[in-house]
């Protein structure tokens, strides 16, 4: 898989509008490769710059439980047994859901089941006005996926730009540093390359938890569970990660 690494001077829209249409270009060379989907943070340059861009699934959890905390609401979802708890963890998982349901559900399911509590109301308006609206700063089409290999990540750029940053001791470090690490990292890829042709292989829990989306969205199409059943099994399988 090739990989491409931009220096963009700022984090504009203009900027990442070059990086998507020197892709483009780029990848017009290798015929094995031509990514038609972009994995990106939550940064609204990134989905307004004319490339079809889709959210990561742990960003969109991380982002969901900052605001947990910020209403105080943190207590409350650790108590496995409050109904505040349970209505929260439920709702992450709306973007499994096709992208013509997420409204209805979050209305039909979730709003006519509220919690007595003015601070759900208040986390629920937040999303429908970041999330859930089709006005809204990231809607349906941006994060919901409905498949069985809706574990969206960008887990090896992660890795790579951890190793790739190491050496690189300060901010505004010179080019020929940059440079430098860049041979190291293309020389150790080769290595590694020559070396072997194994493969690692993804751990079972990963299998599991691709076979539990598959087995529930089927028994979903087919009207085997109800629509809150299928995001009520599939939450708890995916709730954000609370000590980062």
């Amino acid at each position: 898989m090739p990989l491409a690494l931009f220096l963009p001077a700022n984090n504009h829209q203009t900027s990442y509008e070059d990086v998507f249409t020197y892709r483009v270009s780029a990848c017009k060379t290798w015929s094995e490769c031509f990514p038609t989907t972009v994995y990106a943070y939550f940064e609204t340059a990134i989905h307004i710059a004319g490339c079809e861009v889709r959210a990561r699934l742990f960003h969109l959890g991380q982002r969901r439980w900052r605001k947990i905390q910020t209403l105080g609401l943190s207590k409350q979802y650790g108590k496995k047994d409050s109904e505040v708890s349970q209505f929260l963890k439920k709702i992450f998982r709306l973007s499994l859901l096709p992208q013509a349901e997420v409204c209805d559900c979050f209305a039909l399911e979730f709003l006519s089941n509220l919690p007595n509590d003015k601070r759900v109301e208040e986390f629920c308006g937040y999303l429908l006005e970041n999330y859930i609206d089709a006005d809204s700063t990231f809607p349906p089409p941006l994060l919901s996926e409905c498949t069985a290999s809706s574990l969206r990540t960008i887990n090896a750029c992660v890795l790579f730009h951890a190793r790739f940053n190491a050496p690189l001791y300060s901010a505004h470090h010179k080019i020929f540093v940059l440079v430098s690490t860049l041979q190291k990292t293309q020389y150790e890829t080769y290595i590694k390359m020559r070396s072997g042709t194994t493969r690692k292989f993804k751990k079972s829990a990963t299998f599991k938890q691709g076979g539990l989306i598959s087995s529930k969205f089927g028994q979903d199409r087919v009207n085997l569970i109800s629509r809150i059943e299928f995001v009520s099994s599939v939450s708890y399988k995916f709730l954000p990660n609370t000590h980062l």
